[in-house]
């Protein structure tokens, strides 16, 4: 079997175990162990690596495509590889890992090769936004803040820098009014401090912003946060991890194959943790099954 294997070496917290310049040979001897014949390896080093080698990959006629790194980097690499029918493996190498949690993916390095290996494929939805791919999760306001800030001010990796990144941007980040448009029942008025489209169902680390998502019902869950307050926090924070945030006061959920969304100023939005472009209005689309994925089997 012929494996193309895409590392980021950059992505997530430091390992003791397999230090970032070792992640190539170390992928490699595994896949080999696992019956891989052929290895052709990229490691990325900017924004565009995961796509050239995806295109690469197959114009050479890959049997899979391995990719080591987190949601960002499983981002570019799979908006390659939609709808071409070729197999993804995911090995979990980011800070939260929503992706691969979500799907229910090892985080033991040498299970989750296993798994690209030999595991169960499985054809999963993914999302549209304004032309661009998502995967997991598409979000406006204040959580594309924090991811900003984590990516842009955090040189560590981990669960506190997001953490640290939640409180200094909850001291500024104002309250948003958002229209939203549910496939064509009539539009929404809300006041919220974000809003989240969701294809899978969590940010990662256990957080659950959509509990009930899954990857293959050909549906988007949208859930809008109201003002986040210090009594909400610490009344309901707890609610993010056990399943229950639609009971928050306030909080809106959702389901739409088509979602409409604006604001009143330029917001970015980030998608599956990686911040792009502001702008006023978008739109979402589910893409029913467009992407083959390695997962555990039943």
């Amino acid at each position: 079997m012929t494996v193309d294997l895409i590392v980021n070496p950059a992505s997530g917290p430091a390992m003791r175990r397999v230090p970032r310049h070792e992640r190539v040979h170390h992928a490699s001897r595994l896949l080999r162990a696992q019956g891989a014949t052929t290895i052709r390896a990229t490691e990325t080093t900017a924004s565009g690596d995961g796509v050239r080698a995806v295109r690469a990959a197959i114009a050479a006629g890959t049997d899979r495509v391995v990719v080591w790194g987190g949601d960002g980097t499983l981002n570019e690499v799979a908006g390659a590889l939609l709808d071409t029918g070729t197999c993804l493996g995911v090995v979990p190498g980011g800070s939260g890992n929503g992706f691969a949690r979500g799907l229910g993916l090892p985080l033991s390095i040498d299970a989750s090769v296993a798994v690209a290996m030999h595991g169960q494929a499985r054809d999963i939805d993914t999302g549209l936004v304004n032309g661009r791919a998502f995967l997991n999760l598409a979000g406006v306001g204040f959580d594309a803040a924090v991811a900003d800030r984590v990516n842009t001010r955090n040189l560590r990796r981990g669960l506190r820098p997001y953490v640290t990144s939640i409180l200094r941007e909850w001291r500024t980040f104002e309250l948003q009014r958002f229209r939203l448009r549910l496939d064509d029942a009539a539009p929404l008025e809300l006041e919220a401090h974000f809003v989240v489209v969701c294809n899978g169902q969590q940010y990662g680390h256990g957080a659950r912003i959509a509990p009930a998502a899954a990857f293959d019902d050909g549906l988007f869950d949208v859930v809008a946060v109201p003002r986040i307050t210090a009594s909400r926090l610490t009344r309901h924070g707890w609610r993010l991890f056990n399943g229950t945030i639609a009971l928050v006061p306030g909080v809106f959920t959702g389901r739409a194959r088509h979602v409409e969304l604006s604001q009143e100023r330029p917001l970015p939005i980030h998608l599956d943790g990686e911040v792009v472009g502001a702008e006023v209005a978008r739109t979402f689309d589910v893409r029913p099954r467009s992407l083959r994925v390695m997962t555990p089997g039943v």
